[in-house]
């Protein structure tokens, strides 16, 4: 109780203040690149996508990305335990390995599993993530069967500028960072690094530490040509207490280790005024080595390790019909092969894709059509077309949009090789979805509701049945979400969203019920942020017995608050401090059967930007 009281004053004893009603600032509309991989106004898209800014981020001061998408409509989260814990992403009901995850245009999801496990991504170079609800396979191709997430790292600009910050919490809890960034007319750089390290909540062996860093760097050649450069690099260990799950009890000393590194060069011109052009080549690599230890259950040491990659060259050009419309081309070629169980797969991947996107009546009518040609060496040739349209009312505030698209995912390597949980003999998942929705606009933007229908089939989807992956034959997925954003007086801002989603097949960890609520207050330097996480019911399966059981819902709060002080020493710019709880009222729970979430866990910290005007 002392602690919540020490932490209860420091997020509220600022707001103890009197003073005139807040002026509400104005919100500028976002710029989007992930539904149409050109910059688009946010009110212009014609599918479902989700903006999560670095404001929004800093009020729920989340530590990592996953704490950040928790709050996206239709997208659910599972972590499996303690902080960097495998966690798993679905979005609309997808499979987690059906969702495509981007780190500034280049694809971070592991070849071996299919997924991207977002345990140990942290938001320290973060400045906007973008969330693709609904395929998107004719623009990124196989894995955005279910959506695509899309994390835009900071560019540099202005002065050079300093960002630091320290915080410690339970569980024996530290997390130190900085960055450095800035830029001119010709350079441009923004440079991050964090360590973040507990010892976890758990008895034993559920420690972990994050050593972390990231840069985006900038050259503008001439006017109309420039060089960009994008490297990210985690390095991570962590104590598997879980390990021992199917027998009940923990394991004491079963580690995991992992170094993961991604890359991209960029070359980007613009010729003319209505065509340019990018040229681009990626490289995402890992290291994992897990390390078992003889004791009551295993009889010897053992020592696996996995490193996958890819290697993915592109081109993309777009050009601007004036007014009328806007043409992209693109080819994509990427390379995968990893090294696991002693085998070393290998699998190459050429791709066409082409799409237009028509401007009508005076830009309130946009029409979107586009194809993906993909040859996949061990799975043959797929067609993915698209098409989807938005009409705007701007006397109303009102949009309907709809869409329809068709996507494919071949099995992953793990699906295909791993030995012992394999299945040479799958098929490659085909899928098609539709979307119809609604948004409106109220009292000059300050409440926006939207509505959205979506219904996707999946042929031949890839699911464990038992020890070993099969196609299941198809599935079907039906779903509405409800959306609403309210800015109210006295700097008060309401955001709310629930998902129902009805699945055909008895598929694990997707409820029917989903929603989130998040209040937010800002009062000049002070801004508290206070979230609900509602998770209805929904199969899983058992650690011990392995069968599929009906599993309880439940529901999380977290609070979060931040102050900056009002005096600024020399060379200073502004000095903050902010702090979380999570866990509000110490829950209970489990996102997976077997795995018990953290239970009430604070930081506090401070933070500090040093540089000059």
């Amino acid at each position: 109780m002392k602690i919540l009281s020490v932490i209860f004053l420091l997020f509220f004893l600022p707001t103890i203040s009197s003073g005139a009603e807040p002026k509400q600032e104005e919100v500028l509309e976002p710029v989007v690149v992930t539904a149409t991989r050109i910059e688009t106004p946010l009110e212009q898209v014609t599918t479902s996508i989700t903006v999560i800014t670095e404001d929004e981020i800093r009020a729920q001061q989340a530590e990592t990305v996953l704490d950040a998408l928790r709050d996206v409509p239709g997208l659910d989260v599972v972590q499996t335990g303690s902080r960097g814990s495998s966690t798993s992403i679905f979005i609309r009901g997808s499979n987690s390995n059906q969702v495509l995850v981007l780190v500034d245009g280049m694809e971070v999801n592991s070849v071996t599993a299919g997924l991207f496990n977002f345990a140990h991504l942290l938001t320290d170079n973060v400045e906007r993530i973008e969330v693709l609800r609904g395929a998107g396979g004719t623009l990124h191709g196989s894995k955005a069967v279910g959506g695509v997430i899309h994390i835009i790292t900071k560019r540099g600009k202005g002065a050079p500028r300093l960002n630091a910050s320290v915080e410690g919490g339970n569980g024996s809890t530290h997390r130190e960072t900085f960055s450095l960034s800035g830029g001119d007319k010709e350079w441009s750089y923004s440079i991050t690094g964090g360590f973040l390290k507990t010892d976890g909540f758990r008895s034993t062996n559920d420690d972990y530490q994050n050593i972390s860093a990231s840069a985006r760097l900038a050259y503008q050649l001439t006017e109309d040509a420039s060089l960009n450069g994008t490297f990210w690099m985690t390095e991570t260990r962590l104590g598997l207490f879980n390990s021992n799950n199917f027998l009940s009890v923990p394991d004491p000393n079963d580690r995991q280790e992992d170094q993961f590194l991604a890359g991209r060069f960029e070359w980007k011109h613009q010729p003319t005024k209505n065509w340019d052009y990018r040229l681009s080549l990626g490289l995402t690599q890992s290291h994992e080595r897990n390390v078992t230890k003889a004791d009551t259950v295993d009889a010897v040491n053992r020592v696996s390790r996995i490193r996958p990659q890819i290697v993915n060259p592109e081109f993309q050009a777009n050009y601007r019909w004036n007014q009328l419309a806007d043409l992209t081309f693109g080819v994509d070629w990427d390379v995968r092969k990893a090294e696991f169980g002693g085998i070393r797969p290998k699998q190459n991947n050429q791709a066409i894709y082409v799409q237009n996107r028509f401007r009508l009546l005076d830009e309130r009518f946009y029409l979107v059509g586009g194809v993906r040609w993909d040859h996949n060496e061990d799975f043959g040739q797929e067609w993915s077309p698209s098409g989807s349209l938005a009409y705007l009312i701007p006397k109303t505030g009102t949009k309907f949009k709809a869409s329809y698209t068709q996507s494919f995912r071949a099995p992953t390597f793990n699906d295909l090789f791993f030995p012992g949980f394999s299945n040479p003999d799958l098929r490659a998942e085909k899928a098609w979805e539709s979307n119809v929705g609604i948004e409106q606009r109220l009292w000059k933007g300050q409440l926006q509701l939207e509505t959205i229908y979506f219904h996707r089939e999946v042929e031949d989807l890839i699911v464990f049945r038992g020890f070993s992956p099969e196609n299941v034959g198809q599935a079907i997925f039906d779903g509405v979400e409800f959306i609403l954003r309210l800015r109210m007086p006295w700097g008060f801002s309401w955001q709310g969203n629930y998902t129902f989603m009805n699945v055909s097949d008895r598929i694990t960890r997707r409820p029917k019920h989903k929603g989130n609520l998040t209040l937010n207050y800002t009062y000049g330097p002070v801004n508290v942020n206070f979230n609900t996480h509602i998770t209805g019911r929904r199969l899983d399966v058992d650690t011990a017995t392995f069968n599929t059981i009906d599993k309880g819902g439940f529901t999380r709060f977290d609070l979060a608050s931040s102050y900056t002080l009002p005096w600024q020493p020399i060379g200073v710019k502004a000095l903050s401090l902010y702090g979380k709880i999570e866990n509000l009222f110490n829950k209970k729970y489990e996102e997976a059967d077997g795995f018990r979430a953290r239970p009430l866990n604070f930081l506090i910290g401070i933070r500090g930007v040093f540089g000059k005007d």
